[in-house]
């Protein structure tokens, strides 16, 4: 049954991602279903049953493979799983029931009334600063194959602000040097939008097009815009950490920088040179607004931190 869902999510173009999490997901479901409730088909569940298993995820306490880590964390809080990946778990088995309902498996949705609890949008930590972001991009030469490549992806990174999925599944003729953008065809939710590139980004397209990208990419066919150095296959989510993360201890930042950090460093930027939310919401591909105005807390922190600089009555302490 699970597998027939995740059928249905291709078939409806959910990303491979999303498939492979919402179908884990419905598995943990149905083993948990199986395991502590009395039901013998998916047609006996209950708005009852999947409140129990809310419960049970909130209670749910992760285990600790190292013994001696585990001791040391006795007297602490039990690890539990974040609201964020409870809300997953349960946003797949809403999805799911959903599709058992149109499949006509069930008469009515027991789900249809499960409430995902609330998640806070949390502050983007880690952000770089505008003198830590060139230092980040530019201790990456520009001599070898390899670095030229590295450091197109670090300027596209912060150029667009791109997310780390949406750079893997860049194509060759995603980046339009002529007209100075770069279509994002896979974005989250499977949606498609248009961004611009900077100056140093074109550059830096354009040099690794015309002299490293074809070192690289052998196998015949190959079009997607970053490739391997090993394999002249596709890039994997582990190589893209790999390349900031090197980038950032050559740069000497102390800061964990990761590929999201250029993404939350690129908005934030943005926002402090007076860019308009809603521009930098496009940019960013995201589909509420909300999501966007996380960053206009990052300026209140900045805020906070110019009062008690130059504020009479702060000084006064």
């Amino acid at each position: 049954m699970a597998e027939r869902f995740s059928e249905w999510l291709e078939a409806i173009n959910y990303s491979p991602k999303t498939r492979v999490n919402y179908t884990r997901d419905v598995k943990v479901f149905l083993d948990w279903l199986a395991d502590n409730t009395p039901v013998n088909s998916i047609a006996e569940v209950t708005p009852a049953h999947l409140q129990q298993y809310q419960i049970a995820l909130y209670n749910f306490e992760r285990s600790d493979n190292n013994e001696s880590a585990a001791k040391e964390k006795e007297a602490k809080e039990p690890r539990r799983l974040s609201v964020g990946t409870q809300a997953n778990r349960l946003a797949a088995v809403r999805k799911f029931f959903s599709w058992l309902l149109g499949e006509q498996q069930i008469a009515y949705n027991p789900a249809s009334t499960l409430q995902l609890p609330k998640q806070q949008h949390r502050l983007p930590r880690g952000v770089l600063t505008k003198s830590e972001a060139r230092r980040l991009i530019e201790a990456t030469p520009v001599v070898k194959p390899r670095d030229v490549r590295d450091r197109t992806i670090l300027e596209v990174l912060y150029a667009t602000g791109i997310r780390r999925a949406e750079l893997l599944s860049l194509t060759i003729y995603d980046a339009d040097l002529q007209t100075a953008t770069l279509r994002i065809e896979h974005g989250k939710g499977n949606t498609t939008r248009i961004v611009p590139l900077t100056q140093s980004a074109i550059a830096a397209l354009k040099l690794y097009l015309e002299e490293a990208r074809a070192v690289f990419a052998h196998e015949a066919g190959q079009v997607r815009l970053f490739v391997s150095t090993r394999s002249g296959g596709p890039l994997d989510d582990d190589d893209i950490v790999r390349i900031v993360r090197k980038a950032a201890t050559r740069a000497g930042i102390k800061k964990h920088v990761t590929p999201h950090t250029l993404r939350h460093t690129c908005a934030t930027h943005l926002l402090k040179g007076h860019a308009d939310i809603r521009q930098i919401q496009k940019l960013l591909g995201h589909r509420r607004l909300s999501s966007t105005e996380v960053y206009t807390r990052v300026e209140l922190t900045d805020l906070h931190e110019v009062i008690a600089r130059c504020h009479p009555r702060e000084k006064q302490r």
